[in-house]
């Protein structure tokens, strides 16, 4: 089940993606004069292929990057650790990312979090290093040591 509703939410994601720049690209190519028209009598229009182009494939890296940490909380159903809150090993986590995150001249902490799987895995995201998620596995802190979990988080941020 829960294969499922990733791939749906990855196809729902996919088609509002579509849908936005769609639209997007009817406005710019009106605004520029363009005709959004790639085929014509004379052959392929070039220009207006290459705005179309440019419009989806910038659009679309824009628009997930942007969406990605959002969308990262939702589907892997990250739990983000609230640090004024946290204890123990939750405490430890959060601890360990906002060090790393200083060393590495970041001036805002990422959120932190953790979400429910066997898999040791880890990951980060964000639209930019100051408005970041960094989020592990349970796996990931059930079977690596605190060295070994460190160099996994100094490789996420």
């Amino acid at each position: 089940m829960a294969f499922a509703k990733r791939i749906f939410l990855f196809l729902i994601v996919n088609v509002l993606v579509m849908v936005t720049i769609s639209i997007t690209v009817s406005l710019v190519c009106a605004f520029l004069g363009i005709s959004p028209n790639y085929m014509t009598s004379g052959g392929l229009n070039l220009q207006s292929l290459l705005v179309f182009c440019a419009i989806f494939g910038f659009g679309g890296a824009f628009i997930s990057l942007a969406m990605s940490r959002v969308m990262a909380k939702w589907m892997m159903g990250v739990k983000v650790i609230d640090a004024s809150r946290a204890s123990g090993a939750e405490r430890e986590l959060v601890a360990q990312v906002h060090r790393l995150a200083q060393k590495a001249g970041i001036s805002t902490m990422p959120e932190v979090g953790f979400y429910e799987s066997p898999e040791v895995n880890a990951f980060a995201t964000g639209p930019t290093r100051n408005r970041a998620l960094v989020a592990v596995s349970t796996g990931l802190l059930q079977r690596m040591d605190g060295a070994a979990v460190e160099g996994v988080l100094a490789h996420e941020v």
